[in-house]
């Protein structure tokens, strides 16, 4: 069965302590495959992150910490750590609503002999940005017709393929998990009907607008990757 193929899921962070916790608590609830493993690679947090961390040591299978950096580099890091056939990225600040997302993942994973999976956004309280998300949506879906686009949210992918595709382009400052994903066939692409549900303190810090400004200067410079190298205040 493939869920008996390893699964490593790898969360990078730094002064999360406002989301890591609930995180921790939904992957907690999750039908976790036994021989998986989580790598948490922190990018030397000041706040109470690792300390929330530690306290579910004792209730997740094999949770470790990492060094980590930004999110691209932690994700790299956490690749070279695991021990999975299958890699899980997970951002620290997503949760989840339905307890079998990651075992639907890995199912789906072999149904379509997928190298690449990814899931839909959803916000809870804010109308708004859960408009945003449904555009996004609908963008990740018709990708697989063209460039798959898979967000670093919630992105699983064949440990081979991510090292053959040299990884999470490090120079890169932001959306470093389309250059990467885009480079993976089409019809190796899936995504499951699930949602990971997030934050909207990005959508605080630009504003909607600025989000979408932001989104749309993206697509405009999507084939410009110097502009992607720049630090256009993204990350918190």
């Amino acid at each position: 069965m493939y869920m008996e193929m390893k699964l490593s899921i790898i969360i990078p962070c730094k002064n999360e302590e406002k989301y890591i916790g609930k995180l921790l608590n939904s992957l907690l609830q999750q039908n976790l495959p036994q021989n998986v493993e989580i790598i948490i690679a922190d990018a030397n947090s000041t706040d109470n992150t690792i300390k929330i961390i530690n306290s579910y040591l004792d209730l997740l299978p094999n949770l470790k910490i990492i060094p980590g950096g930004l999110p691209s580099v932690g994700r790299n890091l956490g690749a070279k750590e695991s021990k999975g056939e299958i890699l899980l990225f997970i951002d620290s600040d997503v949760y989840f609503k339905r307890e079998n997302i990651i075992v639907k993942s890995l199912d789906t994973f072999k149904k379509n002999k997928a190298e690449i999976l990814g899931c839909f956004l959803n916000i809870e309280n804010n109308l708004k940005v859960k408009m945003v998300y449904k555009i996004c949506n609908l963008i990740f879906y018709l990708s697989k017709f063209d460039k798959p686009f898979v967000v670093g949210s919630y992105m699983m992918i064949n440990k081979d393929v991510f090292f053959n595709l040299g990884g999470f382009d490090e120079e890169l400052m932001h959306c470093e998990d389309y250059f990467l994903s885009k480079k993976v066939n089409p019809s190796k692409y899936t995504i499951i009907n699930e949602y990971v549900y997030t934050d909207d303190r990005r959508f605080i810090k630009l504003g909607m607008l600025g989000m979408i400004k932001y989104f749309i200067k993206n697509i405009v410079e999507k084939n410009n990757k110097d502009y992607f190298k720049q630090d256009v205040g993204y990350w918190l």
